[in-house]
């Protein structure tokens, strides 16, 4: 074991005489790198000192809201961070879909055709605007589901919930946490699909994760009625998602008439 006899931090050369350095948090006894150290490390990082992702996820899933409420009044400790916690789990959703071996872009496709839409001619130009439209989405996966956020916190401060005394980027917390932990039924559809073929109804996974969030809502805010809470929270995504498909309607006019040749991807032949 290296130890510093001169009692000093090895990371900032403060004075120490506890186990942990009191001003950058350094461990004073620190052990040889080997595969058991780096084994234990690593689960430190993820359960944190105080189990901190087993609380994440536990109170993401049972109290939400409070979880959110918990962290803006200023607990660092208890709970992952919202943009951590969001960012953490799209990348496991997708270092999932690499060891399974499944292309994001056809696992869109699939839970596409899960859903109310058209049929799409075999080999039409519609079909081939369908799958860049879904290439494109899988191109820029995480700033897509990104910009839902700030949309959500803009009508949950200026419009749903204004007298909530929570500024703007407070107001993100909530959706950062909900939008994160949404992915947990990604993640079970994809082992589901994986191992049996059968792939879970969008519809399902939609009905679900919008109860989710007016859940979330109606444990968020405290000074109005849970189920008043719950139909506002309803309110701020449906409106928020609305608004996301017309910014994206504006984009994708913008491409056509801007980029040559994607308007023809788009007209039937």
């Amino acid at each position: 074991m290296l130890t510093d006899s001169s009692k000093k931090c090895i990371n900032c050369l403060q004075e120490v005489s506890d186990n942990y350095c009191s001003h950058c948090g350094q461990r004073t006894q620190v052990k040889r790198i080997t595969l058991r150290e780096g084994w234990n490390d690593f689960w430190a990082r993820v359960y944190g000192f105080d189990g901190m992702f087993p609380n994440t996820l536990r109170d993401l899933t049972i109290r939400p809201g409070v979880a959110a409420r918990t962290f803006i009044a200023g607990n660092r400790v208890k709970y992952y961070g919202p943009v951590g916690y969001f960012f953490l789990m799209i990348t496991v959703f997708l270092l999932l879909l690499d060891l399974l071996d499944i292309e994001l872009a056809d696992f869109l496709k699939e839970m596409g055709a899960t859903t109310f839409q058209p049929e799409i001619k075999s080999g039409s130009n519609q079909e081939a605007a369908t799958q860049k439209m879904f290439q494109f989405m899988s191109d820029n996966f995480k700033m897509l589901f990104f910009g839902m956020i700030p949309i959500q916190a803009f009508y949950a401060r200026f419009v749903f919930f204004r007298k909530s005394e929570l500024n703007f980027v407070e107001n993100s917390v909530l959706p950062f946490y909900t939008a994160g932990h949404v992915y947990w039924l990604s993640i079970i559809t994809i082992i589901i699909y994986k191992f049996t073929g059968v792939f879970m109804r969008n519809t399902v996974g939609t009905v679900i994760s919008t109860f989710y969030i007016g859940y979330a809502y109606s444990n968020f805010f405290s000074y109005q009625p849970k189920w008043k809470a719950f139909l506002k929270g309803l309110g701020v995504y449906f409106v928020s998602l609305i608004t996301f498909i017309i910014l994206g309607m504006i984009l994708a006019v913008a491409l056509i008439l801007l980029v040559p040749g994607v308007r023809e991807a788009f007209i039937a032949k």
